[in-house]
């Protein structure tokens, strides 16, 4: 048996794509007004505030579950890759006489870099999800804890077992990031069709301090060549837990003829699950377009 497909995942670079980021999808998949504190178009979106986590977090001066605030995000994910608290570090060393050249270089993590991140989405199965949009409060909070333990535990799981920082001539040396990662996640619980979905978008920095205590870059081809790996973690997660908590099973339902079955929660009717596939088919290419016009007004350059 197999379980479908629930975690994406999509780079992110310094410049246009990050403020993209910032205008929607730190905000609810919303769209945030000009000059607008990041916290007013949260609220209004019904969203919480971000939240730091990963073992990395030490060497950086924050603490997980500890709000990510704009200026933190510029930092780490839209000036190339500079320490969250680039400004405070620059203005402590010009108050000691540092010059404005070494000051900035104070605040930066090593090698500037254009792909500060990825964009890990991660929503339950459909038959989860369902359950979550449509059941009552116990069912939707115990939805929702066993979905953020999971996160967790896949993000630990990434740290321990898939990132690793390349260094040298040719990046021929690679080495796990001992300290661990850094990564926001940004709660949602609508898709851009307003359909209810409990979702969270985890950004990743591709930051990892190695065993020298220099900072070096996450190889992101490794984690793109883990994704369905981590997506199977995730859903066995979900699925135990909730089910343990609530009392249910899972069956297996055929999505494809031909092709292995998928699990899903026993008793959600099948017609309401090939409901959401087409729902989420409809999502994908609307995206997809969206990706096309923006790269079209790009000149082709990607955004």
């Amino acid at each position: 048996m197999a379980w479908c497909k629930t975690v994406d995942i999509k780079v992110v670079r310094a410049g246009q794509m990050y403020r993209y980021y910032l205008r929607e999808t730190v905000v609810g998949d919303g769209r945030r007004p000009a000059r607008t504190p990041l916290r007013a178009p949260q609220e209004q979106a019904g969203v919480p505030v971000g939240r730091w986590m990963g073992r990395g977090l030490a060497a950086l001066g924050l603490a997980p579950g500890e709000e990510v605030t704009e200026v933190q995000l510029r930092n780490l994910f839209g000036e190339r890759g500079r320490h969250p608290y680039a400004d405070r570090i620059e203005a402590d060393r010009l108050a000691q006489g540092a010059s404005p050249a070494e000051a900035y270089r104070a605040g930066a993590l090593e090698r500037r870099v254009t792909v500060t991140g990825v964009d890990f989405v991660f929503r339950p199965q459909p038959s989860i999800y369902l359950l979550w949009a449509f059941g009552e409060e116990e069912t939707r909070r115990v939805i929702e804890a066993a979905h953020e333990r999971a996160i967790v535990r896949v993000l630990e799981w990434i740290e321990d077992e898939v990132a690793v920082i390349r260094y040298g001539a040719d990046g021929i040396y690679r080495v796990r990031p001992p300290g661990g990662l850094v990564a926001a996640r940004f709660r949602h619980y609508e898709a851009r069709s307003g359909m209810p979905l409990l979702h969270d978008h985890v950004l990743l920095s591709v930051k990892g301090q190695r065993l020298d205590g220099k900072w070096g870059s996450i190889h992101t081809t490794a984690l793109y060549e883990n994704t369905v790996a981590a997506s199977a973690l995730y859903n066995e997660l979900v699925a135990a837990e909730v089910c343990e908590k609530l009392g249910l099973a899972t069956e297996p339902r055929t999505v494809t003829p031909g092709r292995r079955p998928v699990m899903e929660i026993a008793g959600v009717p099948h017609e309401l699950i090939r409901w959401t596939a087409r729902r989420s088919n409809q999502i994908a290419t609307c995206m997809a377009e969206r990706a096309g016009c923006r790269r079209s007004l790009c000149g082709g350059a990607g955004c």
